[in-house]
């Protein structure tokens, strides 16, 4: 019989073991392969409250150096909440207010709250960039030894008009509720 905290381990585990397949695969992926799995199973456990309905696609939009480079194509042939997945590169920040999520990359990290500021509600903002749900982004990588985690800003999220998941919540490494 598991007691209620080896429950919560091995839902975890499959939780984890269904967004990114087994650990052999996902050990054998490169960081931003990685990354891009979770970009797109993020996206399953996002709502956005405001403008989903409205939606034709999904937009998937990276801003600043794109460090997946054709890792995402794949995305392209994808749907989530029964629409195709976009990717968009936005030239400036205000062109990212049509995306429903936005990776920030790691080099714009002097000008991450001016991108912030200007995003407007309703994007899902995601940054490998050190320190980035701590900075007021929604969802930042973190790694943990080998790992790859996350963490979630919890507030940003629910300003700009989202709700994470609990599902999501659960296997965030640290949650941010301030």
């Amino acid at each position: 019989m598991l007691s209620g905290l080896g429950k919560r381990f091995c839902r975890l585990f499959l939780i984890l073991t269904a967004v990114l397949g087994t650990w052999e695969q996902a050990y054998a992926r490169s960081e931003y392969e990685i990354k891009a799995a979770y970009l797109y199973n993020f996206i399953k456990f996002v709502t956005w409250t405001d403008t989903e309905a409205k939606a034709s696609a999904i937009d998937i939009c990276v801003y600043g150096e794109d460090p997946f480079k054709e890792i995402l194509h794949p995305l392209k042939s994808l749907s989530a909440h029964g629409k195709p997945i976009n990717l968009l590169y936005p030239a400036k920040p205000a062109d990212a207010a049509v995306c429903e999520v936005l990776f920030i990359s790691r080099e714009e990290k002097r000008q991450l709250s001016t991108i912030l500021s200007q995003v407007g509600r309703n994007v899902l903002t995601v940054s490998d960039m050190k320190d980035f749900a701590n900075s007021g982004g929604m969802i930042g990588f973190v790694t943990v030894g080998n790992v790859i985690r996350f963490e979630i800003n919890l507030s940003s999220a629910r300003e700009a008009g989202l709700d994470i998941s609990s599902k999501l919540l659960e296997l965030a490494l640290d949650v941010i509720k301030k």
